[in-house]
């Protein structure tokens, strides 16, 4: 194993010590050198879960790998620090986290030697850590007893999240009992509508630490942690006196932390940090877009975005701009600088069929870009005529695109076209080679969606389903809008082993484009839900037979004859008694056939229809 240069103590073993050299404790104040190797080699490390991952030291930080299968548990231990009982000393840690959506939890606790079981003095509580950004905090420590004291990062961050941060820290000179107490009502004020200026306003100690009553105070002192720069003084204050100190030149539109002390003629009093947000924010996403299918093009709008930004701060929504990008079906950026909240895209106008469209929003302002949101996903093109069958032949597509709604769960409970399954052990309805499936490996609610469908008049919908768990919930969906939003036309009932049956009249919908949804809903590890065979079929001259012939459908539209069969064999013949088209039964659900102009016998099992194909 290399030399970490750190020491690194298993849960499961024996701590060992700090430095093989003989050490010094530091007597604050102190303040972290990374760069110093022989000061990092100072510091020990225990990863008390034992899991492989835990902190690790270099000259820009120590870090602290945290993507493990378990809850982090892990220590990294300063040097020494020579405290002196009663004193009071500020302690400020610089942190941040790798991924703003992967949290990061640090605490700083403090014991008399560097161990787990020693940790015992709360310091600072856990800070959640959300951005990239460092982030700066600070807290008094008051030293119980005269002795060494060892200040420990502990982080606790959740299983599977990527790395936490000590980008520094330091722990001040000790305060007095006799020195002035801290501020109160500290408050910083940033400017204005993005203005470059803050405000900080406190009212000066009347008492010193201990509880004597201040007869007189030297200065204020008003310090930009951000910058380095002492900001104002104001020269001897009144004990209690509310004061406020204006900094003109802060960190520009980024976070300024501001530190305020009060000196009397025993010292330097308590310190307290503040901090705030100055200048023109990054602006927060803008929340979901849409989009509607206008004369061939993708006509897209979203919100505008919010005057607040992520860290708080003003934004001026008149002056942000957006970058719209294609995710689907192809990845990249139309448009950048866009003013107002709408842009239309026409590069899919020449497609043929349909194509699966979805789209991202990013905002950007003078302080830079903030993350994307996705708009509206669904269907784009022309709508395919019925009567149409889709049966997943070879476990692909006749009709595209099919796609998924995600509502909740992952990719173990979701849609797939398979060509078997093994639970159950299924193959496809009709023999072809495919079907779809629903996976039950989690819990999840997840909908399978077709294309846009033209629909004539009297059309029906067929479909085959194995559904045989009974805690699985299986609906029928209808959308008219281009699948902004759905109805449910049918929940579809608990099966047996076998495939069965279902249709669904769509009658009400005559005439209008529509997108079939199956929407499953499962609790973890049931049955899959199949669906095959899937067909919709209807027409102008549709010739309906009585209940008693099992729901049997002929129907004529544009030259087409579709037939319903109900697993009935079917032969047709022209006037002249010649077999002109026929289907075996059981081997689709729906037969349709080109014909001439021209008069017909139908028959479907015993039964015979006449009709006109014109």
């Amino acid at each position: 194993m290399k030399n970490l240069g750190l020491i690194i103590a298993q849960a499961a073993l024996a701590v060992l010590p700090v430095c093989a050299n003989a050490q010094t404790a530091f007597t604050p104040p102190y303040t972290l050198n990374l760069t110093d190797e022989n000061e990092r080699n100072q510091y020990t490390i225990i990863d008390a879960n034992g899991d492989g991952m835990t902190w690790s030291g270099s000259k820009y930080y120590f870090r602290c790998h945290t993507a493990g299968s378990q809850k982090s548990d892990d220590w990294l231990m300063s040097p020494a620090m020579a405290l002196t009982e009663g004193s009071t000393y500020t302690v400020t840690y610089i942190g941040h986290n790798k991924q703003s959506d992967k949290p990061e939890k640090v605490a700083i606790m403090a014991g008399t030697a560097p161990t787990v079981e020693a940790m015992k003095l709360t310091v600072m509580p856990t800070i959640t850590f959300t951005s990239v950004q460092k982030e700066t905090n600070s807290v008094t420590f008051v030293a119980p007893t005269t002795g060494n004291y060892y200040f420990g990062f502990h982080c606790t961050s959740a299983p599977d999240s990527y790395y936490a941060y000590v980008d520094g820290w330091a722990i001040s000179a000790a305060v007095d009992k006799s020195s002035p107490d801290s501020v109160s009502s500290l408050k910083v004020v940033p400017g204005a509508k993005g203005a470059l200026s803050a405000t900080i306003s406190f009212n000066a100690p009347s008492a010193s630490v201990d509880g004597t009553a201040l007869s007189s105070l030297v200065s204020a002192t008003v310090v930009n942690l951000s910058t380095g720069a002492v900001v104002g003084q104001v020269a001897n204050p009144e004990p209690g006196a509310s004061l406020s100190v204006v900094d003109g030149n802060p960190k520009k539109n980024a976070f300024n932390s501001y530190r305020v002390y009060v000196t009397s003629d025993k010292g330097d009093g308590v310190s307290s940090d503040a901090k705030a947000y100055v200048g023109i924010d990054v602006p927060k996403a803008v929340g979901r877009g849409n989009w509607t299918q206008q004369d061939g093009n993708v006509v897209l709008t979203w919100p505008a975005a919010s005057s607040v930004g992520v860290n708080g701060g003003y934004v001026d929504p008149e002056a942000v701009t957006y970058t719209v990008t294609m995710l689907q079906p192809n990845y990249g950026d139309l448009a950048t600088g866009i003013q107002g909240t709408t842009y239309t895209d026409a590069s899919l106008s020449g497609i043929s069929g349909q194509t699966f469209a979805s789209y991202a929003i990013t905002p950007k302002s003078a302080a830079g870009e903030g993350q994307g949101s996705p708009t509206f996903s669904g269907p784009f093109g022309t709508a395919y005529p019925v009567p149409a069958t889709e049966s997943f032949a070879n476990a692909k597509l006749a009709y595209s695109p099919w796609f998924v709604v995600d509502y909740s769960g992952t990719d173990a409970s979701s849609w797939d076209v398979v060509a078997s399954t093994s639970y159950p052990s299924r193959k496809p309805q009709d023999a072809d080679g495919g079907f779809a499936v629903m996976r039950t490996g989690d819990d999840g609610k997840h909908m399978l969606t077709s294309p846009m469908f033209k629909l004539g008049d009297n059309c029906v919908l067929s479909f085959w389903i194995s559904n045989p768990d009974r805690y699985n919930t299986l609906s029928l969906m209808v959308s008219d809008d281009q699948c902004h939003s759905w109805t449910k036309l049918a929940t579809l009932p608990v099966t047996k082993q076998d495939w069965e049956r279902d249709t669904c009249d769509l009658k009400a919908y005559s005439g209008k484009t529509v997108c079939i949804g199956f929407c499953g809903e499962v609790e973890s590890y049931n049955k899959e839900i199949c669906v095959d065979n899937i067909s919709i079929a209807g027409g102008e001259s549709a010739v309906s037979l009585p209940s008693a012939d099992g729901g049997v459908r002929v129907s004529v539209q544009g030259g087409r004859l579709t037939v319903v069969p109900c697993g009935q064999p079917v032969a047709v013949y022209d006037i002249a008694g010649r077999l002109v088209a026929s289907a075996q039964a059981g081997v689709s659900d729906i037969h349709s056939f080109t014909l001439p102009e021209g008069a017909y016998v139908v028959r479907v099992g015993t039964a015979a229809y006449k009709v006109a194909v014109r």
